[in-house]
């Protein structure tokens, strides 16, 4: 039998690695690869490349926010004569920058600090261009700064009491919106192609705008919120696909201090579709196992602070299911009394 051509074997190979990638549990940073192939490009080589963006959940306002861009795989040897780029497409004006360029074979550290909200958009790791035979991965990560008051309108699963589906699975967001006029949209950011666009079908009624969706990759984490027309916004919820057959139930969105949190395992079977807890489970925190049940479920009492962190579980034949980040606030009240007692002692002193 005759050897495929070089250009067909690269292509098989860089198709089955960013496969691997989207199969395998991954860390907080989403490290998924998020372009396509062009089958009918002929390359002579490939560069694979990697974005990592710290902190990865819930950034707020006046954090620091690091991001690295970097080459880990070269079958050209050709990285010390290529730029890596780092490339920022601004929420607000849609506008693109080149944020920084540098050889692939050094990569590229970038720091925001502190951040605001001006700086939330689409992060692209990309190649500059200059070798057109060569393929290089393109990755795509949404920064988005959380606001600090209560946003005029809220969003949330409505369908399910969870955020991570299995692949294929129908699923519905919904936002709550403050009156009735039809000027508020839902928009997703699709991390696969790095692109925002509005959410198809949306339906409106009586302050209320949904939209029901079926995740058509092996691997996704999109990101929902709704916006007005005058520029208000939701906070945005985080929605994952996965091709493997175990999900972790968990709140969709931060829960207050003081609350007891459920977190439930769910098997789906392959052959029926359907989901079950029949099993015994291991619950993982921050990568450390925290709990083991005979059943699929676990609650955390009165959760505080040290409760926040990255959350999964484990079924005994079918493995992990993805991360799933639980975070804790503050209760207002809380919050206002520790204000208070620090200005007393502040003024005492």
């Amino acid at each position: 039998m005759k050897p495929p051509p070089a250009s067909g074997l690269l292509f098989c190979i860089f198709a089955a690695v960013g496969l691997f990638y989207s199969v395998i549990p991954r860390s907080p940073i989403h490290d998924v690869q998020r372009r396509q192939i062009n089958s009918s490009q002929k390359y002579s080589g490939g560069i694979g490349t990697k974005m990592t963006v710290l902190p990865s959940w819930y950034i707020s306002e006046n954090d620091t926010v690091e991001i690295n861009c970097f080459m880990h795989t070269d079958t050209s040897n050709k990285s010390d004569k290529m730029d890596l780029q780092l490339v920022w497409t601004s929420l607000h004006t849609k506008t693109k920058k080149v944020l920084m360029s540098q050889r692939a074979s050094i990569g590229i550290f970038y720091v925001l600090n502190p951040v605001t909200h001006e700086h939330q958009g689409v992060y692209t790791c990309r190649g500059d261009g200059s070798l057109p035979d060569i393929y290089v991965h393109t990755w795509h990560y949404f920064i988005w700064v959380d606001a600090d008051s209560s946003p005029p309108a809220s969003i949330d699963v409505i369908s399910h009491n969870r955020s991570q589906f299995a692949n294929r699975e129908e699923f519905t967001i919904g936002c709550q919106l403050p009156d009735d006029n039809n000027q508020w949209k839902m928009m997703r950011f699709d991390s696969w192609v790095g692109t925002i666009a509005e959410c198809p079908n949306q339906v409106t009624s009586d302050r209320h705008l949904s939209c029901t969706s079926r995740s058509a990759l092996p691997w996704a984490d999109d990101l929902y919120w709704c916006e007005s027309a005058a520029g208000d916004r939701t906070n945005a919820l985080n929605v994952t696909t996965t091709v493997v057959m175990v999900v972790l139930e968990t709140p969709t969105l931060p829960v207050w201090e003081g609350n007891n949190v459920t977190l439930r395992c769910l098997y789906r079977n392959r052959t029926t579709k359907e989901f079950t807890t029949k099993f015994r489970t291991v619950f993982y925190k921050d990568d450390r196992l925290k709990f083991v049940t005979n059943g699929a479920s676990v609650t955390l009492p009165s959760v505080t602070k040290a409760d926040e962190g990255l959350y999964k579980c484990r079924h005994p034949e079918e493995g992990l299911s993805p991360i799933r980040w639980i975070g804790v606030k503050a209760r207002p009240d809380v919050a206002q009394k520790s204000d208070v007692l620090h200005q007393s002692s502040t003024r005492t002193l």
